[in-house]
């Protein structure tokens, strides 16, 4: 028995990789895990979410160990100043990841981006910098006042990049 939705809701969930696909009118899935479809989306969009999310969420607060509180909210970076840099930052994951460090961290971000509408959608989603992954990331990162950054996200293909972030 259900108690947090009611029949007719909309709803969508991470699913998992043990049984067939969600893409169902109907499903059996244990509530705790299930969340309202923001209006704004569609179905389509909204199935995006849970994958994106968990995996930009768990490359930031748990595989870079940027502090989260116990009630799961991030807390102020350790260090002051501290940075972000998220290379693919208009892609899926990376815009997602944007946008959580921008709501549950201090850090600043730098997101890269190589077309003027990806630097826009990039700043838009909350990006402080934006620096073009076609040009030389550390020359640019250099001129914005950043000589190294704290953390890093890597979101595309990394051999193009690897001197870079090393």
């Amino acid at each position: 028995d259900a108690s947090l939705f009611k029949v007719g809701d909309e709803v969508f969930y991470a699913g998992t990789w043990t049984r067939n696909g969600t893409n169902a009118e109907y499903h059996a899935v244990d509530e705790r895990i299930v969340g309202r479809k923001p209006a704004s989306l569609s179905f389509a969009d909204a199935a995006a979410l849970p994958l994106t999310s968990i995996t930009a969420w768990e490359a930031l607060f748990h595989r870079l160990g940027v502090p989260t509180s116990s009630a799961g909210a991030a807390t102020h970076s350790t260090k002051k100043n501290a940075s972000v840099l998220i290379l693919n930052g208009a892609g899926g994951v990376g815009s997602i990841a944007i946008q959580l460090a921008k709501q549950l961290t201090d850090l600043t971000v730098i997101a890269t981006a190589s077309r003027p509408e990806s630097e826009a959608w990039v700043k838009d989603l909350g990006a402080d910098h934006v620096v073009n992954h076609r040009g030389d990331i550390v020359s640019q990162l250099s001129a914005l006042g950043f000589p190294q950054v704290d953390y890093i996200l890597v979101f595309t293909d990394l051999p193009p990049h690897f001197d870079t972030i090393i």
